[in-house]
């Protein structure tokens, strides 16, 4: 049996090129999930920026809550004062 040079050689282009096709391809998927997993990472990340941010907004606009509610308890207590004051003036004039 005589080995047929042209037939050995078309055989190891044929090996030759689907090893080469089977790399490039295990290399495309190697990259489009490493994109995908860039990408849902990136989208966690965006997620969990808007949510504290969310959070910090909401926490600014209860203590803004907190800070008018304690001026306006300042101003209930100096608007007392000022009656009391104002009716111990009226009452030493009414004395007088």
């Amino acid at each position: 049996m005589k080995f047929d040079v042209s037939l050995g050689s078309l055989l190891v282009a044929c090996i030759g090129m689907i090893s080469g096709w089977v790399a490039w391809w295990i290399g495309r998927r190697q990259q489009l999930i490493q994109k995908a997993v860039l990408a849902a990472e990136k989208a966690v990340n965006e997620k969990r920026d808007f949510d504290h941010l969310i959070r910090n907004q909401s926490e600014i606009s209860k203590n803004i809550a907190y800070g008018f509610k304690d001026i306006e308890e300042q101003m209930a207590d100096q608007n007392n004062e000022l009656r009391e004051i104002k009716a111990w003036l009226i009452r030493g004039k009414v004395s007088e």
